[in-house]
Formats: C-alpha cells, structure tokens, sequence
C-alpha cells in the first residue's frame, strides 16, 4: 500500500525543502558534537586548520547534495510519481552519497588504523542516516499533519456548503409549491461554485466565490485562502497556475500579482506606501498584498467597475 501513497504536496514545496534543509544542517552541527567523544572514525573539530577546512568542505559538499538532489525532486515532480516508496528511496539514496562524501575523506585525509573500511562505511552510515532521519522524519510528520488538517477543513466546509445548499433548495421547492410558479430571481441568488482540480484531473475542493478571499501561487501549486467558520482556513492544491486561472473565468477573482489572485469583492482598500501598491482585504487576519505595476491599471478598473455597481 505503501508504494501507492502519494507523499505530503507539502513535502515538495519550496518552503519545506528549504525549511528542511536548514534544520538538518543545524541538527548535525548538535548532533556530531554530541557523538564526536564516541567514536573513533569521528574527524570533525576546530582544534587544528585541517580539520577545521575539511569539516567546512564536508558541510558545504553535503548540503550542495541534499540541495541538488531536492532540487531535482521539485523539479521532476509533475512528470514522475512521487509515492511514500520513492520518498524512502530518494532519501536513502541522499544518505549514501553522503555517507561515502565522508568515507573518501576519512580515508584518504584522516585514516583511522584500528578500524576497517567497511566499518567506516557502516559507521558512516549509520551516523549519516541517524542525521538525516530525525529532520526528515519530523518535517514529514508535520507535513502530513498539515495536509491533513487542510483535507478535514476543507471536507468540513464542503460538507456544510452542502447543507447550506440543501435547505436552499427545500425553500426553493416549498415557495414553488405555494406559489405554482418558478421564481428565476430566485436561480440567480445561488451562490456560484467553482470546482477546483488537481494537476491529475481529480477534484479537491468545490468552494463558493463569496467564501473565497485570495489565491497564491507557488509555481506548480496554488494555495487558496477562504473563510470558514467565522475565520480564513487554507488548502494547498497541486495545480498550475494558468489552469486554476480558467477556473476562475468570469468571476471576481482577479490577478494582481504573479503570485497572487484576489476577490476584489473582498477589497477594502488600495494602499501606496513607497510607490509599491498594496491590496488592504476585508478580513484583518489576512496580510497585505502586493500589487505589481503591470496589473495595477486592471485591478483599479475592475475595483472602480465594482465600486459603481455597488453604488
């Protein structure tokens, strides 16, 4: 089953592999400390220039590896599968390039009499893979955690979206059969759905444009702001840009931002501060967001187009 699990979308998020990297880069520095007067293969230290220039080669090769090796896996994720299996793979093979990157040095700089080759190695590996596991394995808890409070937030919405529906329609019926006739007013007043779809064809989230505040992207995901339950609730979805954007023909949302899609229906103000633009929202939880100059004359028109409507 494990092989087929499709691995946390925050896992291959910018922020994480950055987040990730930085927390095993300082978990290590603790760690080998720690395990440095236990071990006789340890080399690292600052008490002589060798050391000390091979423990920062080693550092910054390492990271240069875990850097490049995530840097493929963002780049490669929409053409190959990412399960939970080749997440396990990915990582182990991160950790024996790694632990081989030290083995070499041991070796060839700081050789070790009374211990083997392949003992350094599974030293190495061990400890390299004790180094790695532990941020990994936390950053992935959180990222499940994270995915899946977004799903139940989202179902727990959809499913009240439903109900809400469902009584609209019991009313809807109950007045025909009053008044024996359709009311079309009554049609229009339905809230309009928009159906949001992952990069696989497969539906996420159905959510109602009044509920929604803003979009923002991360090149092949969006992460989509709306309100529930009386506050603003987020769900990531692996989507393209330009994809959700014909989602969104023929609604309030405009862009704003290369990054950012809004509800201008949402908009209380517009903000100039330093000859940068700002978008003020009607929720104060929400943060200010940037409006860049080449969108700028489009979201004022439509802004000013609303604005007339409304009075």
């Amino acid at each position: 089953m494990i092989k087929h699990l499709e691995i946390p979308k925050f896992l291959v998020s910018r922020r994480y592999i950055s987040a990730v990297i930085a927390f095993i880069v300082v978990f290590s520095v603790g760690f080998m400390l720690i395990y440095q007067p236990f071990s006789l293969a340890v080399w690292f230290g600052t008490g002589d220039m060798l050391r000390f220039s091979f423990t920062i080669l080693f550092y910054i090769l390492a990271i240069a590896i875990l850097v490049c090796s995530r840097a493929l896996m963002y780049a490669i994720q929409d053409r190959v599968s990412l399960t939970a299996a080749t997440y396990v793979w990915w990582m182990m093979g991160e950790n024996l390039l790694i632990s081989l990157l030290y083995t070499l040095i041991t070796v060839w700089v700081f050789p070790v009499e009374d211990i083997s080759l392949p003992e350094i190695v599974t030293r190495a590996l061990m400890c390299v893979t004790l180094i790695l596991a532990i941020p990994n394995g936390l950053v992935s808890f959180y990222a499940a955690y994270r995915t899946k409070c977004e799903e139940l937030e989202a179902t727990q919405y959809q499913l009240q979206r439903l109900g809400e529906d469902y009584r609209i329609l019991l009313n809807r019926k109950e007045h025909e059969l009053r008044t024996a006739e359709t009311r079309p007013q009554v049609a229009a007043a339905t809230p309009k759905m928009i159906h949001l779809y992952d990069n696989s064809g497969t539906l996420r989230l159905t959510i109602d444009i009044d509920a929604l505040y803003y979009m923002e992207s991360e090149d092949n995901y969006i992460k989509v702001y709306y309100k529930h339950n009386d506050k603003i609730a987020s769900y990531m979805l692996r989507c393209r840009t330009r994809t959700v954007e014909q989602s969104l023909e023929g609604t309030s949302m405009v862009r704003c931002h290369r990054s950012y899609i809004v509800n201008i229906e949402k908009i209380r103000l517009l903000q100039e501060e330093r000859r940068l633009h700002f978008i003020a929202l009607d929720d104060e939880s929400i943060k200010r967001i940037p409006v860049s100059r080449s969108y700028y004359d489009s979201v004022v028109a439509s802004f000013d187009k609303l604005c007339r409507h409304r009075g």
